[in-house]
C-alpha cells in the first residue's frame, strides 16, 4: 500500500516553518561601518559603553533573571574590550612593548585589510579577556609584567567568579554547570548545579560598580607598570627623562592619554599633577659623598 511522504514525516516533531531564505543575506550591513570612537582611551572607551549599558535597566523597578543575565554579558564584554583596546594602544605607543611583539603573529587577513595603525589589535584576536588566566597572561606577555601585585590577584580571583557566571549565561543560558561549580567552589555550590543564575537588580548593580573599580584598579597599575620601566635601567628603550614638566611633558602626555579618564565621574588629575608625583617618587636622589 503506499504511504503519503508527507503524512510520514515522523521526524516533524515540531513544527519549524521556513528556512529556504538566509536571514542575513548581506551580514555587512548589519555593522555600522561609519562607527568612530567618541572617547579616546580605552577607560574612556569603557565608561562610555558601561553607561549606554546602563541605560537599559537602572531606570526599571526591577530586572527580570533573564535581561539580568544579558545585561551581565554586557558589562563583562566591556571589559573585554577595555583590555583589547588598552593592550592595542600600549603596543603602539611604548616602544618596549612595540619591540616585544615583533615577534607576534597576526592572521594574514589583518595584513591585507586591516588599517595598520589597528594591526595591533590583531595580535589579540585568539584571546579572549573573560578569565583571570588570560589576563594575567596578557599582562605577562604584552607588558612584560614580573611579578604581579597581591592586592591585583586577589582582584583577578573575584574577577574569575564573574567570569565563571558569565560562562553559565553565554553556554547554559545561566544555569550553573559542574565546571563552574568547580571553579566557583563546588562544596558550597553544590546545591545550585543546573538552577540558574537569577540577579536581581542590587545584586547586578553591585557588580558593574565592582567591574568598573577593577578596570580601573587595572588601567592605574598599567599606567605605573609603563612609567617605572621608562626609567628603569634594565629597560633599553628607556627614556632619558629631564625631570621638568617643561621638558618632559610631550613624552609624559604619551603615556598619560592612554590611560587618563575624562568621563568618569571624578575624572584623572591633569598631566602635570600626576608627573609632579612621579617625579618626587622616582627622579634619582643624589647619593651622598662617600668618606
Amino acid at each position: 500500500m503506499a504511504t503519503n511522504s508527507v503524512s510520514a514525516d515522523y521526524s516533524a516533531i515540531t513544527n519549524i516553518g521556513s528556512i529556504a531564505a538566509s536571514p542575513c543575506p548581506n551580514t555587512v550591513i548589519l555593522f555600522d561601518c561609519t562607527y568612530s570612537e567618541t572617547a579616546t582611551s580605552a577607560i574612556d572607551i569603557y565608561i562610555e559603553n558601561c553607561k549606554e549599558i546602563n541605560k537599559l535597566w537602572t531606570g526599571a523597578a526591577s530586572v527580570s533573571p533573564e535581561f539580568s543575565r544579558l545585561l551581565l554579558l554586557g558589562h563583562v564584554s566591556a571589559v573585554e574590550g577595555y583590555f583589547r583596546s588598552v593592550i592595542s594602544s600600549i603596543i603602539n605607543t611604548d616602544q618596549k612593548a612595540q619591540a616585544d611583539a615583533h615577534s607576534y603573529t597576526v592572521p594574514f587577513g589583518a595584513v591585507l585589510y586591516q588599517n595598520k595603525k589597528l594591526l595591533a589589535e590583531a595580535l589579540l584576536e585568539g584571546v579572549s579577556f573573560a578569565s583571570e588566566d588570560a589576563v594575567r597572561k596578557s599582562l605577562i606577555k604584552f607588558l612584560a609584567v614580573e611579578k604581579i601585585p597581591e592586592n591585583l590577584k586577589t582582584l583577578l580571583l573575584e574577577f574569575e567568579k564573574i567570569c565563571q557566571m558569565r560562562h553559565c549565561c553565554v553556554h547554559r543560558f545561566g544555569k550553573l554547570g559542574t565546571q563552574n561549580g568547580i571553579a566557583l567552589g563546588l562544596e558550597i555550590h553544590s546545591q545550585a548545579l543546573e538552577k540558574p543564575l537569577a540577579l536581581g537588580k542590587n545584586e547586578l548593580a553591585d557588580i558593574a560598580s565592582w567591574l568598573m573599580s577593577f578596570v580601573k584598579a587595572v588601567n592605574n597599575f598599567m599606567f605605573q607598570t609603563l612609567l617605572d620601566r621608562s626609567c628603569s635601567e634594565k629597560n633599553p628603550y628607556r627614556i632619558a627623562w629631564k625631570w621638568m614638566y617643561s621638558r618632559d611633558c610631550i613624552k609624559f602626555l604619551r603615556f598619560y592619554n592612554l590611560f587618563a579618564s575624562q568621563k568618569d565621574a571624578i575624572p584623572s588629575p591633569g598631566a602635570d599633577e600626576l608627573y609632579r608625583r612621579f617625579l618626587l617618587a622616582r627622579k634619582p636622589r643624589p647619593r651622598p659623598n662617600s668618606r
